[in-house]
């Protein structure tokens, strides 16, 4: 697997991997439940909730479920509401840490998420960036590992396109 380093400066968190895999391929993995179940979340996580609503305006409610370190089990419940979609360009989103009703948790950060898919190579580049309010909300999310967390979840999509090309 390909390590994804991420570029963190001030408020912004970016992190690119290239896709041995088409580019609509790629992202249709970004845009629909029936490939997102299979690699969103960190090593050892499942995605048992994905309801999404794929347009301008339209929403995406998900839940992680993954084991908490001390032998139990966590979830992590996130909502992305989509500003821009460009088919198979790119996708931008706000993104908020929600409870299982769909509501923003106080106190977590408001991110704006931009995923950009291109052609390089006969592969696809995907570059990441997710823009943060305040530095301080960066960096409560990097201390919950999301630079490991983004990490691995990229090894499972590219082990699932591999798959899906085979």
């Amino acid at each position: 697997m390909t390590m994804t380093s991420p570029n963190i400066q001030d408020r912004t968190f970016e992190v690119s991997r290239s896709f041995n895999a088409p580019r609509e391929l790629v992202f249709a993995a970004f845009s629909q439940c029936e490939h997102l179940k299979h690699w969103w979340g960190p090593k050892d996580w499942e995605l048992p909730v994905c309801e999404m609503d794929f347009r301008v305006g339209g929403s995406w409610v998900y839940c992680m479920r993954g084991p908490d370190g001390e032998g139990g089990i966590m979830e992590s419940w996130g909502k992305w509401v989509y500003q821009e979609i460009s088919v198979p360009e790119k996708i931008v989103s706000t993104d908020n840490f929600v409870d299982s009703d769909g509501n923003i948790l106080p106190d977590t950060p408001d991110m704006l998420t931009t995923v950009v898919f291109e052609d390089v190579d006969g592969k696809t580049l995907v570059t990441n960036t997710t823009v943060f309010e305040r530095k301080e909300d960066l960096d409560m999310v990097i201390s919950m590992g999301m630079a490991e967390g983004v990490d691995q979840e990229f090894d499972k999509l590219e082990a699932y396109l591999e798959q899906q090309s085979s």
